[in-house]
């Protein structure tokens, strides 16, 4: 499985979009890692974790063929993580694409409210309404969605996605897992965890993580067994409110078992793990 980080970055981006911070303006002097897009990420060249407003961004700067994407997976409907209208630029004349073998996009009523589907259904891209507690093939692979703590007056997903015998935990957008998931992932043996830091060094637990509470997810997981040391964990989707530059929450993480996402980080899990 590759696992390629697009952005890593919260809803105002690193540098934020119209911020002038202490910790922006390094991130501008220092630039490489530091510098965080809206977050998404793409599996092994055909599946795709949410459509941020970054995304022509991510295809220009990574080399990317959005067309060969077969199945897009949404968490929620903000639009940093769902940003709809780019896929109405899929279709003729705005696109001519080969060999169309059309676009699957996953995600849950509200994101179904934002997209006007039977149109999009005429250039080959087809909604599939997914919920917390159920399972979906998806392509190759199996789609387990979660309901996340985030965006209390709607809704948010995150999933666990198996291919080829790996399972990796989706973990954006979300505070402390509920008890009902932690229940419902009693079942699983995760290989890779990518986990919500938004607030990095504030000590933070709802709708978004900080260190303190990634920890704890990764320590309560460990003591469930469905994590072992052997899995891989990673820290995305950080904000310059967290007060934490590239290299200071490696410092701060990698000691304690976590990788830390930054944009075009390629992971390559071996399916014999």
């Amino acid at each position: 499985m590759e696992i390629l980080f697009l952005g890593t970055g919260a809803a105002e981006g690193w540098p934020g979009v119209y911020c002038q911070c202490d910790y922006c303006q390094q991130a501008w002097t220092l630039g490489g890692k530091n510098i965080r897009t809206r977050s998404s990420v793409q599996i092994d060249g055909k599946y795709k974790f949410d459509l941020p407003p970054d995304t022509y961004h991510h295809v220009l700067t990574h080399n990317l063929s959005l067309a060969d994407i077969r199945h897009l997976i949404v968490t929620h409907c903000h639009e940093d993580h769902f940003y709809g209208q780019e896929l109405g630029m899929r279709g003729e004349p705005f696109a001519h694409i080969s060999d169309d073998q059309g676009l699957d996009v996953y995600g849950d009523k509200w994101v179904k409210e934002m997209g006007d589907w039977e149109k999009l259904a005429q250039g080959g891209i087809h909604f599939h309404e997914v919920e917390a507690g159920h399972s979906y093939q998806v392509g190759e692979a199996r789609l387990f969605p979660f309901q996340a703590n985030h965006f209390e007056n709607k809704g948010a997903l995150i999933y666990v996605f198996q291919k080829d015998g790996l399972s990796l935990l989706y973990g954006n957008d979300t505070g402390f897992f509920f008890e009902e998931v932690w229940n419902g992932l009693r079942d699983f043996k995760l290989d890779v965890v990518l986990l919500d830091c938004t607030h990095g060094r504030d000590d933070h637990w709802d709708n978004h993580m900080g260190i303190s509470a990634i920890l704890q997810t990764r320590e309560r997981m460990l003591k469930m067994h469905i994590a072992s040391q052997d899995t891989i964990f990673v820290a995305t989707h950080f904000s310059h409110n967290g007060g934490l530059l590239h290299h200071e929450l490696e410092e701060r993480l990698n000691p304690q078992g976590f990788l830390v996402a930054h944009d075009g980080m390629r992971l390559v899990v071996n399916g014999t793990r």
